[in-house]
């Protein structure tokens, strides 16, 4: 923690940062790369969410209360973000 005029800075807990890149790559896995048009399971779009959630129960308890709220919402905007990216290159 660095201490700049007062206010503690607080840097990412490693297990948050970790838990958000497993929701990007959970992400990616959802991505039909080969066009095959083969559905995957329905639980596998609750990966995001769910290590976005991870994250965030992890930076709170090492007190990191802005960085919880940031991978929480990382894990909540990647589905969405990917469905609108789908849709703009690949069309409805």
């Amino acid at each position: 923690m660095q201490n700049t005029a007062g206010k503690t800075a607080v840097r990412c807990p490693g297990w948050t940062l970790i838990m958000m890149v497993l929701a990007l790559a959970a992400l990616l896995v959802l991505v039909d790369w080969n066009g095959t048009g083969v559905a995957k399971p329905l639980w596998m779009f609750a990966l995001p969410l769910a290590f976005g959630a991870a994250g965030g129960i992890l930076a709170a308890v090492k007190k990191a209360h802005g960085w919880a709220a940031v991978s929480v919402g990382f894990g909540i905007f990647l589905l969405p973000l990917m469905n609108t990216t789908m849709t703009l290159f690949q069309g409805p």
